[in-house]
């Protein structure tokens, strides 16, 4: 199958202005960590690199998904999106179809709210590896990047109380962080009223409390269902 050029790769990321230079010299303030993975010619190569910088304690709760990096994807390119470092991981799915996750620099990291909150694992993804790692939207099937992050308070408009929810609900909308969604009706949130080492999978208002391991390797394989 043909490498997949500039025009079929950006047509994944819209409304984004992604550069995808040939040479680790055009890309000014890329991470030293990424040069190797800009400076390889070689796609299988490059995806090992790449991968290779995650850290094993969440990679080994995402089964289904660490199958996935095995399996389906092929391709890692170095580049700048919207004037900033980053990653795009190349797969296809089942019928051929290019998909993308785009790997922020984590350079850029800002502490979110009820940061204390995350999983230790997911912490460290973002703060060492990608700061975001989303596919489509920046916000959705994966953990995006902290500054996109918001409650469902906010999400409604409403940042101080939502009663439409606080009213009805058994964690208040501004204790719940969207940290990703697939982009319709389902969303994973952070919260302090959580167990420890758990999400809330958030369903047509029904807060669901899962093992963050679990919830997350839901939300990063249904981008192979859309």
């Amino acid at each position: 199958m043909p490498e997949p050029d500039h025009a079929a790769i950006a047509a994944t990321l819209p409304g984004l202005d992604i550069e995808l230079p040939t040479e680790p010299a055009d890309l000014p303030g890329l991470p030293e960590r990424w040069r190797p993975v800009a400076s390889t010619g070689d796609p299988a190569t490059r995806l090992a690199l790449a991968t290779a910088l995650w850290n094993e304690p969440l990679l080994d709760v995402l089964p289904e998904f660490s199958a996935e990096l095995r399996t389906s994807f092929f391709d890692v390119r170095a580049c700048r999106v919207d004037g900033e470092s980053a990653l795009v991981y190349l797969a296809r799915d089942d019928a051929g179809e290019l998909l993308t996750w785009l790997g922020a620099d984590p350079a850029g990291f800002v502490e979110p709210p009820f940061w204390e909150h995350f999983p230790e694992p997911l912490r460290t993804f973002h703060r060492q590896v990608h700061a975001g790692f989303t596919s489509v939207e920046l916000d959705t099937f994966g953990p995006m990047h902290p500054r996109h992050m918001r409650t469902i308070a906010e999400r409604a408009g409403r940042p101080d109380s939502f009663p439409d929810w606080d009213e009805s609900r058994p964690i208040a909308s501004t204790r719940l962080l969207l940290i990703s969604s697939n982009g319709g009706q389902l969303d994973c949130c952070v919260s302090p009223d959580l167990p420890a080492d758990h999400l809330a999978l958030v369903h047509e208002g029904d807060i669901d409390p899962t093992p963050y391991g679990r919830a997350m390797d839901e939300m990063l394989m249904l981008r192979f269902e859309v």
